[in-house]
């Protein structure tokens, strides 16, 4: 496994769509403080500090810029072994499809937290050029570390689409687009069920946010009912990797590439 991890991620270093998700990550603390001080002139007041920042950053992250980037890089991993015609390849190899989309799911997961530690030093640098107050190593482990874990839980809700749409040819860019609209769903659920067992929800109340704060919930979430949804997202995942199978289009290739050979081989003799 750690071999298709490494093979993985010199493919990805090699590819610009990694871009994508460096340049929205990079967006997100500029674009929620700018926002504030747009929605909120008050915002200047001394008490808007580097807590409020992170906490914009993980929200905004859950809901919008690690969904999009995450199912989009991560069903191009999958996507372009079809694209290119290299998938045929790939199943010569004795390593199961479902261990194939695996290794892509790791480096995916690699990926999400090494955006997640990125998104921090984003935020410190943006907080500081702001001149924010309340930047200590204290406010930098534990609100950088609810960063990171949102991160790690957001891959985990993601996991079923980079699944579903890498599979689908040219699809990965359409699944991103529907995984921001699941994602911005979350300001819908203010109570009940969903507020805790919806998947994204579920992904920021595990990760220790303050639902209440920002999504103006009416009530507490639940812990169990968030680990709950993301067993769900969980188990889904491990269903569609189970019963995943490469394209007939690849199998078939390989088989008239056998068929040919064996034809050339008759013709020799």
């Amino acid at each position: 496994m750690w071999k298709m991890i490494q093979t993985e991620w010199w493919k990805l270093r090699r590819c610009q769509i990694l871009l994508v998700g460096i340049v929205a990550l990079a967006l997100c603390p500029v674009v929620q403080y700018g926002t504030q001080l747009i929605v909120n002139p008050e915002i200047r007041d001394p008490n808007y500090d580097m807590l409020h920042l992170f906490s914009s950053v993980v929200w905004g992250n859950t809901q919008v810029f690690l969904p999009i980037s995450l199912v989009m890089i991560g069903g191009w991993l999958i996507d372009r072994e079809n694209t290119h015609d290299t998938m045929k390849n790939l199943l010569t190899v004795p390593v199961s499809y479902p261990k194939l989309l695996g290794g892509k799911l790791a480096v995916t997961a690699l990926l999400s937290l090494l955006f997640g530690l990125y998104s921090v030093a984003v935020t410190v640098l943006t907080g500081t050029l702001a001149g924010l107050p309340g930047l200590t190593p204290g406010v930098i482990l534990q609100q950088g570390g609810q960063v990171v874990a949102a991160a790690l839980t957001t891959f985990l809700v993601c996991m079923p689409m980079i699944l579903i749409f890498g599979q689908m040819r040219g699809a990965y860019l359409g699944g991103s687009i529907l995984t921001f609209f699941l994602g911005y769903c979350i300001l819908f659920f203010k109570s009940g069920f969903l507020l805790s067992a919806y998947p994204f929800s579920a992904a920021l109340v595990l990760a220790g946010f303050d639902m209440q704060e920002y999504n103006g919930a009416t009530e507490a979430p639940s812990i169990p009912l968030a680990l709950l949804g993301m067993a769900a997202v969980i188990g889904l995942t491990a269903a569609i990797l189970m019963l995943s199978r490469p394209s007939s289009k690849a199998g078939s290739t390989k088989k008239k590439r056998a068929g040919g050979r064996r034809q050339a081989g008759r013709r020799t003799r």
